[in-house]
């Protein structure tokens, strides 16, 4: 059933090149399914550069997609490297409606049903700019700007007790971060590391004054080895995510499980707490010479914390240990840079199935 849904998906490519300035511009289907969200299709587009030619290859995304849950969702990125690499720079923007629904058991103790389906709204904007400067070989620091707006609207009275008993509210905040970077990727190396290390250690502040009911930081660090496989052509890909945030973060902006593809399996906003600790490994392997890649990947993560620490709205039942795993079918639309059209299979420790579909790595 994957391999046909992976045909025709590749036969519905609009892949548009152009070659002048060593540009590839091109489109492809996307799509998604996991027990939050439903299942939803659209598209994305990359568009690969050079800002000079001294320096790696750029890359602009951009995707929209629309899910049978009436949820929808807008992506925009920009990761620029300029200057012969000595500068490099990360935008974002996305804007994001999910209609929201799954079962959960709320808290013990709560004067309510402990099995609950809760269905609301989620609107989110939310916008990065993030600027790095190469110090010393491998090396970069520099800091980072975002700002995010939530809104939350309960659909049915189990959506209003579980907003209500996790604290969960309507807010706009901003923050602010420190970043110390090291990465021996080579220039050809961006899309597909094949040996090589990335590590990104981030420290972020969101006063009062940036929206804030209370002021909280975190720390999060991500680790990244990848080296050559049985064959030359296989790449091991590992990574190591933690996340850590203070007593008073808000619930939007806690460590989940599903963020930026940590352990694939889990929909974004079932599971989050204070303390997140997560690993996994994904073998890449090239069948011969042709354009396709299979890709079986394994995850584990372990939350802890609760989410507001001693306050009401303390989700200790998220803490504990979660498994996902699966397998990738990729596709290389552009051997030059080595990028990837992807779709992941995985199934997750809750007994769930969830498929993606998108360019790029995983990790």
């Amino acid at each position: 059933m994957i391999q046909k849904i992976f045909v025709i998906l590749l036969l519905c490519f609009v892949i548009l090149e152009a070659k002048e300035s060593g540009k590839v511009f091109k489109v492809v289907p996307v799509i998604s399914s996991n027990p939050t969200a439903g299942t939803g299709a659209g598209i994305m587009s990359s568009l690969t550069y050079k800002a000079d030619k001294a320096s790696s290859p750029s890359q602009a995304l951009a995707a929209l997609q629309y899910t049978n849950t009436d949820s929808y969702s807008l992506f925009l990125a920009n990761k620029l490297f300029f200057n012969a690499d000595k500068w490099q720079s990360n935008t974002m923007y996305a804007h994001i409606f999910n209609n929201t629904s799954f079962d959960i058991d709320l808290p013990i103790g709560l004067p309510v049903n402990s099995n609950l389906n809760p269905n609301y709204e989620i609107t989110i904007d939310a916008f990065l700019e993030q600027v790095m400067y190469l110090i010393q070989k491998n090396i970069y620091i520099g800091g980072q700007i975002f700002y995010m707006s939530q809104d939350f609207t309960a659909k049915n009275n189990d959506g209003t007790v579980f907003l209500i008993s996790n604290g969960i509210e309507s807010v706009d905040r901003g923050g602010i971060g420190a970043i110390i970077s090291y990465d021996t990727r080579s220039k050809n190396e961006k899309f597909y590391p094949t040996h090589s290390t990335f590590i990104n250690l981030s420290f972020n502040y969101f006063p009062k004054s940036m929206g804030s009911n209370e002021m909280f930081y975190n720390t999060l660090l991500n680790a990244r080895k990848y080296m050559r496989g049985y064959s030359t052509n296989d790449v091991i890909a590992m990574q190591f995510v933690g996340q850590y945030c203070s007593e008073n973060t808000p619930d939007g902006a806690l460590a989940a499980l599903g963020a930026r593809n940590i352990i694939r399996g889990f929909p974004i906003g079932k599971y989050k707490t204070r303390y997140l600790n997560a690993i996994q490994a994904e073998y890449r392997y090239r069948i011969k010479e042709s354009r396709f890649r299979i890709a079986p990947f394994a995850g584990y993560a372990n939350l802890s914390g609760g989410s507001s620490g001693t306050e009401f709205g303390n989700r200790d039942k998220n803490n504990g240990d979660y498994y996902s795993g699966g397998v990738g079918m990729h596709y290389i639309l552009d051997k030059k840079h080595q990028l990837d059209y992807r779709i992941d299979v995985a199934y997750s420790s809750d007994d769930e199935t969830s498929v993606y579909a998108s360019l790029n790595q995983a990790f």
